[in-house]
């Protein structure tokens, strides 16, 4: 068991993603994670992960579809 999760985690490469914050909400952040002893790496990770958790991702594709289904029917159609 532990051999498979080692190999998993062999396979999942670690990406990286940027975004701009106002400096001021930065060294925030970093100071946060400093006094917390952890990165903020870590932090940011865990964050995505709690927020994807408590989501449902079909769900919100369901919706996501939909939407785009109404936006691209035309309005001046008539009735039938």
């Amino acid at each position: 068991m532990m051999a498979n999760v080692q190999k998993q985690q062999m396979l999942e490469r670690d990406d990286y993603l940027r975004f701009r914050l106002p400096e001021a909400l930065k060294e925030r952040f970093k100071l946060y994670c400093y006094l917390k002893g952890i990165t903020m790496s870590d932090t940011v990770r865990e964050m995505i992960e709690d927020v994807l958790s408590k989501e449902n991702l079909e769900e919100l594709l369901q919706e996501k579809l939909l939407q785009e289904k109404h936006r691209d029917i035309p309005k001046d159609l008539p009735d039938e």
